[in-house]
C-alpha cells in the first residue's frame, strides 16, 4: 500500500536530510526544512517550500511550525546528536504530528525512537 504525503517537515539538514528534503520536493511534496545551522538552511532554501533556522529541541519553536498540520515529520538529525534526535521525535509526537519518522543508525537508538513515537 502506497501512501501519498503532500506536506512534510524535514529536521536536520546534513547530507541525508538535505537529500531527503530535495527528493520529497521533487515529488511535489511541500517541504518545510529545519536546521540549527543557518548556512544549511540557506543552501536548501531554493529547493523546498520553506526553510527555517531554529533548534528543534525547543518546544515553542517546534510548535510554531505546526507539526500537527503536516502529513509527515522526519527527524534526520545526525548521529552526533542522539539526545536531540530522541527529544525532537518525542516533541513532534507530543505536538500532534500524525506520522514521525526518525533516523537511527543502530538498533538501540531505533528501539528508543520507537518507544517515544517514531
Amino acid at each position: 500500500m502506497s501512501r501519498k504525503f503532500t506536506q512534510a517537515i524535514v529536521i536536520g539538514l546534513g547530507q541525508f536530510g538535505t537529500a531527503l528534503a530535495r527528493a520529497l520536493a521533487e515529488r511535489d511534496v511541500e517541504v518545510l526544512a529545519v536546521d540549527v545551522l543557518e548556512e544549511r538552511v540557506r543552501a536548501v532554501a531554493p529547493d523546498v517550500t520553506e526553510a527555517v533556522c531554529f533548534d528543534a529541541t525547543d518546544t515553542e519553536a517546534l510548535a510554531r511550525i505546526s507539526p500537527e498540520r503536516r502529513d509527515l515529520a522526519i527527524c534526520a538529525i545526525g548521529d552526533e546528536a542522539r539526545d536531540a534526535t530522541i527529544l525532537c521525535t518525542a516533541l513532534l509526537r507530543q505536538l500532534g504530528a500524525p506520522r514521525v519518522i526518525a533516523r537511527a543508525n543502530d538498533e538501540l537508538l531505533a528501539r528508543i525512537l520507537r518507544l517515544v513515537g517514531a
